[in-house]
């Protein structure tokens, strides 16, 4: 299992692809929101693309990351494939 945390709240992975990130959320960000991040304990920061609810009440949360690090790069892409 993946630790995702947005802000103080837990969060859960969705993937990465092309230096966007999709995580879960318990709270929606508008367009353009800038949204601190935790993921596997790394500090991260992204700007929101936008939020859509889902059937259980969360939100499917679509961020382009914003000052990410090659290290982090990677890791990001290793957790999305880990073939």
């Amino acid at each position: 299992m993946i630790a995702v945390e947005i802000g103080s709240s837990p969060g859960e992975w969705r993937g990465f692809q092309k230096d966007i990130l999709e995580v879960v959320s318990i709270h929606p960000f508008a367009p353009g929101a800038p949204i601190a991040l935790s993921i596997d304990g790394v500090a991260l920061q992204g700007k929101s693309i936008g939020s859509k609810r889902q059937d259980d009440g969360r939100f499917v949360v679509r961020m382009r990351m914003i000052n990410l690090r090659r290290e982090h790069r990677d890791r990001l892409r290793a957790i999305a494939d880990p073939s």
